[in-house]
């Protein structure tokens, strides 16, 4: 009897001191990263000899760049109207020559495929589970669920699609790009939004995207060694009004496997 006691008791610490992991690792909130001050920096045109030679080894590195595919897990905060952080796993599949990009989450209790997002660099498909229709827009934000709640968040889309796929130098156009070699930036001023990246010797560490027509700034930085794709990236979306945070975007790769040519039925719904 006194044994089947200490059983009891050994089983419920057991269960309750897993509800406590469980819950520490769903709220766990995800790290903030900061937008780097550049203060009073002189840029060089584009066109330039210092700006054209820059960009042309920044192109050079994205040619050696590979086609991949490969499982992550993705975590998202919200800030409004309160504090949550819901999970999901996902699968990517990124093919070079072409830009194709499909990603298709997937609830991590019971495996169920939630939503698939497809792009080429220049506009994205939406498949999600609770509607028949394929949504279809250009390239900019979408909105993703948390299948527990239905609460709904709004994702730079272009800022994670240009760093899963290192693309980076197509939006780098003489007539809009600044360039600044001895610190690694570059900065791309557009109509309404301006694109500031941070280079390091094997790549991007880190973009910041500033939009004032919806008044949001975003910044996503590579944690840890600067790779293709990156292992770990965390992504954040204040108000430019007040700074106040939006969301919180954490992609974390479980497993990379590149290829020089991707298979393209993995495409499409």
């Amino acid at each position: 009897m006194r044994t089947n006691y200490f059983t009891r008791i050994f089983a419920f610490g057991s269960l309750f001191c897993f509800i406590l992991f469980f819950q520490s690792c769903v709220t766990t909130d995800i790290e903030e990263v900061n937008f780097r001050q550049k203060g009073k920096i002189k840029f060089w045109s584009a066109k330039s000899k210092e700006g054209s030679k820059y960009l042309e080894g920044l192109r050079k590195l994205e040619e050696s760049n590979t086609s991949y595919s490969g499982e992550f897990d993705i975590r998202i905060q919200n800030f409004f109207p309160k504090k949550d952080v819901f999970s999901l796993a996902g699968k990517i599949f990124y093919d070079k020559p072409t830009g194709k990009m499909q990603i298709e989450l997937t609830d991590k209790l019971f495996g169920i495929s939630v939503s698939k997002v497809f792009s080429d660099g220049q506009t994205i498909r939406i498949k999600t589970v609770s509607v028949d229709k394929i949504h279809e827009q250009t390239m900019d934000d979408i909105v993703l669920s948390d299948p527990s709640t239905g609460k709904q968040t709004v994702v730079p889309f272009p800022v994670i699609y240009y760093l899963l796929s290192n693309r980076n130098a197509e939006l780098f156009k003489p007539q809009w790009t600044l360039v600044q070699p001895n610190d690694g930036i570059v900065l791309v001023r557009k109509p309404g939004e301006e694109w500031t990246y941070y280079t390091a010797e094997n790549g991007i560490r880190s973009v910041e995207w500033d939009s004032s027509g919806k008044n949001v700034k975003a910044v996503t930085s590579v944690q840890g060694e600067v790779e293709f794709p990156p292992k770990t990236t965390i992504t954040r979306i204040v108000s430019r009004t007040d700074g106040a945070d939006q969301n919180r975007i954490e992609i974390k790769m479980k497993k990379v496997s590149r290829t020089d040519k991707l298979n393209q039925i993995v495409f499409g719904f």
